[in-house]
């Protein structure tokens, strides 16, 4: 009788598993399901229950984790969160227990993956009931790096290599400590990529996390933010933050009830304490709204009034939200160390205090750079960027200049011309206007991008400096042969002395440059245009003159006979030259003066270069330099004409004021249009007569009307 019983025993057992195995997936939110289900444990024999109170920024992220309108779920922030013990060891409970499938959790080493499992998987499943019960009894299904589950299901736990990203297809990939990733995983591409197509098969229950503190670095150290919530541009973590919804955490201020972030840029009261406990002890969060200081005991309460909001979202002191919030098939999270929940602020200011000073006394940057990422949840901007030259500094320097005019003390003006190619083809035009002894000012800055050839429809097309000769006719009409009001009196105007342009760029550039400047010299204004190109070689002379001939090659990219001149500039040599003349801080010699009118982005294009050890000048990232080159060009152009030669007052006449004033009655009848003689160029002083031409005889005289 016994038997019979114990057999229908271990038969109601197995139909029990059986008729498991065809449960749906349970209704409870992911969050809900960890705090229900997970035991943590709190060493090696101890644990306790998952507490969402203690990390409420997580629950977001967690819950996310089972929403089908997304296919990946990214979470930035710091050490001393409990982002692995929330997203990763809390998804892989409510997996077990909840929905079953297929998992794929990814360390950075081998090693790490061997300790996850053994000091932190093995310990959950041992303290949480629900989830040991599940676990497949027979030794040969559970090892250290795979786990099975009496309903079939598989648990991998691997670290980045092609083998782990290869042939198994997983419902769920979690990607822990993503930015001590290999950025190439042997050869086939980035861990985010080679681990979402794991997950394709399954669509849109399919879901990849990925999670870390920042690591990699800033790549573009001259960036500036585009939006409220963007991240500086890296690899790793936070370019993958930027592509999806790019969510910040938010409090609510005690004191005025406006939202604002958690973020090291609101700590204060720390600094010029040599204290450091001090320090750390007196910090404070200010709102940025009402000035009101929050104390560290009320992090812990702020933390559960907070909220996520998307970028073009915002929260109003009644809790609703507006806006329109940025739409990604990525949930993306970020967050930074003062609203982490197990770390102080008297740590995290102690921390960050050591790791200056330490910088301060030995100049190694790994321990302030270690505590930027980990501690406060950001990525780093190496010290030497941050000492760089300040567009801001420069943009205060602005003065209040007429739009677009010619400042009293300005003697000649000259244009620089960059041709940009891409997308976004178009002639950027500079005036820089040279009074005595190097003093200079930026008269215009402006883009010619429309040409004068035309739509079917009529309109005007856009130029193409590589494709169309006769684009570049609007160098002449647009460039050359306009004028400038003087500041003092806009009636009377100022004349171009000379026109550099750049010959570089993309292919039938240099080629439609040429054609440009044989058409000037049969203009008879080959002593007045110029044509300059970077010198790739190192030269005692800071200018060279060549003809370029190439009638011998096949392999050409313009066609040149020796009879272009062509000057090579060494724009290494002048950066460091227009460099020093920026940061001359009083009016005088090598002084350069700023129109108020220009916008930040002029100072940002001035400054964007960085100067190397090895003493060339490069972009960090791929933001603009235009203004840079452009004030590079006009040194070299006034250089050219002998310039630095000059004895002041005295000067010959190219460079006297009057000569390149044309006043209203010669406007109305004859233009006076001086014929350089480029005196100084072929080394000669003698003067030239000058040439003659009436403005209406030239009908594409513009004025700029194709800007």
């Amino acid at each position: 009788m016994n038997q019979v019983n114990e057999s229908h025993s271990r038969a109601s057992d197995i139909w029990r598993e059986v008729a498991s195995l065809f449960r749906p997936p349970g209704r409870l939110p992911v969050a809900e399901a960890i705090r229900r289900y997970m035991r943590v444990p709190r060493g090696a024999n101890t644990s306790g229950p998952w507490e969402s109170s203690l990390t409420p920024y997580m629950i977001d992220p967690i819950n996310t984790l089972s929403a089908r309108e997304y296919d990946a779920v990214v979470f930035v922030g710091p050490a001393r969160t409990g982002k692995t013990e929330g997203l990763i060891d809390g998804w892989i409970v409510y997996g077990i227990i909840c929905d079953p499938a297929d998992m794929l959790v990814v360390q950075m080493t081998e090693t790490k993956a061997r300790e996850h499992s053994r000091t932190r998987l093995s310990r959950t499943f041992r303290h949480s009931p629900e989830v040991s019960k599940r676990l497949s009894p027979s030794r040969n299904d559970n090892n250290v790096h795979d786990k099975m589950f009496l309903d079939g299901s598989f648990l991998k736990i691997g670290w980045p290599s092609i083998t782990v990203f290869s042939s198994s297809d997983y419902r769920r990939v979690a990607l822990t400590d993503y930015d001590r990733f290999p950025e190439n995983v042997d050869g086939e591409g980035d861990a985010f990529t080679l681990a979402s197509k794991r997950t394709t098969t399954f669509m849109s229950s399919g879901m990849t996390l990925v999670e870390s503190s920042p690591g990699r670095d800033i790549t573009d150290t001259k960036w500036r933010c585009g939006g409220t919530h963007e991240a500086p541009p890296t690899t790793g973590i936070l370019s993958l933050y930027n592509r999806g919804d790019r969510r910040r955490w938010y409090w609510p201020c005690p004191h005025c009830g406006e939202y604002f972030q958690p973020v090291m840029d609101n700590m204060t009261g720390y600094r010029n304490n040599p204290d450091f406990v001090a320090a750390g002890q007196a910090a404070r969060l200010m709102c940025p709204h009402c000035c009101g200081l929050i104390a560290p005991e009320q992090k812990r309460e702020l933390n559960n009034q907070g909220i996520w909001l998307r970028e073009g979202e915002r929260a109003a002191a009644d809790g609703s939200i507006t806006g329109t919030p940025r739409n990604s098939r990525i949930a993306s999270f970020w967050m930074e160390g003062p609203a982490a929940a197990f770390q102080t602020w008297e740590q995290l200011i102690f921390k960050l205090l050591a790791a200056e000073e330490e910088y301060e006394r030995t100049g190694s940057e790994e321990t302030l750079k270690a505590v930027v990422n980990t501690d406060i949840g950001r990525p780093y901007l190496p010290r030497s960027a941050t000492e760089q030259r300040k567009s801001e500094l420069l943009e205060q320097r602005a003065e209040p200049f007429p739009r677009r005019s010619v400042p009293d003390g300005v003697r000649f003006i000259e244009a620089t011309v960059d041709v940009q190619g891409g997308k976004n083809r178009r002639f950027v035009v500079q005036i820089t206007g040279y009074g005595e002894q190097g003093e200079r000012w930026i008269v215009d800055r402006y883009n010619i991008r429309h040409s004068l050839r035309c739509s079917p429809n009529g309109e005007s097309l856009p130029v193409d400096p590589a494709a169309y000769p006769e684009d570049w006719d609007l160098l002449l009409t647009d460039v050359f042969h306009k004028t400038w009001p003087l500041a003092s009196d806009p009636d009377v105007r100022m004349r171009l002395m000379a026109m550099a342009v750049d010959t570089g760029g993309e292919a039938g550039v240099t080629d439609n440059a040429y054609r440009f400047w044989r058409r000037c010299r049969s203009d008879g204004l080959g002593n007045r245009v110029f044509l300059f190109k970077g010198d790739g070689l190192r030269r005692d002379r800071l200018i060279n003159r060549t003809f370029p001939d190439n009638t011998g090659r096949s392999a050409r990219r313009a066609r040149a006979s020796g009879d272009v001149a062509l000057w090579l500039v060494q724009t290494d040599a002048f950066k460091d030259r227009v460099n020093n003349a920026l940061w001359r801080d009083t009016p005088g010699p090598n002084y350069i003066h700023f129109p108020d009118w220009l916008g930040r982005w002029f100072y940002d294009e001035l400054t964007y270069e960085e100067r190397g050890s090895d003493g060339k000048w490069r972009k960090p990232g791929r933001g603009a330099n235009e203004a840079f080159d452009l004030l590079v060009y006009a040194d070299a152009l006034a250089v050219l004409h002998g310039y630095e030669k000059i004895r002041w007052p005295s000067a010959p006449d190219w460079a006297q004021r009057e000569t390149w004033l044309v006043f209203p009655q010669e406007r109305s009848g004859e233009t006076a249009s001086p014929e350089l003689t480029a005196g100084a160029v072929k080394r000669r002083r003698r003067k030239k007569k000058l040439r003659t031409e009436r403005a209406e005889d030239n009908p594409w005289i513009t004025s700029g009307g194709w800007l």
